[in-house]
Parts: C-alpha cells; sequence; structure tokens
C-alpha cells in the first residue's frame, strides 16, 4: 500500500484537469488538497507527539483518511469558488454582448477598446495638439 502513496498529490491534479480542462484551475486544486492534507497529518501528528494519541499518524490509516477528507473538502470549496468565478464572468460577458447589441441597435458603432487602437487615438490627439499649437 505504501508503494503508491506518490499518487495522492498527483491525483486532484489528474481529477481537476479532467473535469475542469483549466491548468491554471488543476494546480489550484492541487495545491488546496496537498495543503489541506499535509495540514491535517502534521496537526495529527503533532496531536500524537503532545501525548494525545487518538487517530494513527499513517498515512494509509485513519489518521491518512481522515487527512483525504480534509483534502477533498477543500478541493470542494476552491472547487466551488472556481465555478462561481465563471458564472460571473459568463454573466459579465453576457452583458457587455447585450450593451454592444444596444449600442449597435441605436445606429451607433460599438466601442472598439483595444491597445492598437487607443494608441492610434492618442497619436492624433498629440498631432492635433503639435498642430494647434504652432497656430
Amino acid at each position: 500500500m505504501h508503494t503508491a502513496m506518490w499518487i495522492i498529490p498527483i491525483a486532484p491534479f489528474i481529477l481537476g484537469l479532467a473535469t475542469t480542462w483549466s491548468l491554471r484551475e488543476a494546480i489550484e486544486e492541487t495545491v488546496w488538497f496537498n495543503v489541506a492534507y499535509v495540514g491535517v497529518l502534521a496537526l495529527i501528528y503533532g496531536i500524537e507527539i503532545a501525548g494525545y494519541d487518538f487517530v494513527s499518524t499513517s498515512p494509509t490509516g485513519a489518521g491518512g483518511g481522515l487527512a483525504m477528507i480534509a483534502g477533498f473538502i477543500a478541493l470542494a470549496i476552491q472547487r466551488y469558488r472556481y465555478k462561481q468565478e465563471r458564472r460571473r464572468k459568463f454573466e459579465a460577458k453576457a452583458l457587455a454582448a447585450a450593451e454592444a447589441r444596444a449600442r449597435q441597435a441605436q445606429g451607433g458603432q460599438p466601442e472598439e477598446r483595444s491597445l492598437i487602437v487607443g494608441a492610434f487615438r492618442m497619436a492624433g490627439n498629440l498631432q492635433r495638439a503639435r498642430k494647434n499649437a504652432k497656430r
């Protein structure tokens, strides 16, 4: 059983990548899981060192089970936050699209915002300012 212990820190990454298709989210879920897992194992070990031997500190024993439960709870919290973030981004994108459609329906062109458009706009303003300053 101890020979497969290496899978514990890697499994949340594989699970996160397979379910979200987001490398960033898979890494965040892995970090959350591993911090909670190691934290609970360290807490159980500290309690045992203090003399209160109520659960095994073995990663494959009851202490490992408690640590796995804590890790999966942390993973679930991160997944909930990820879904909320995706929902907020989707709503903001839908609102921006609705506003663009409303502007277009009123006969105006949708406002383009990009680095290149902004640079050309600034260059035009500087050129006009120079011409006006020479007069």
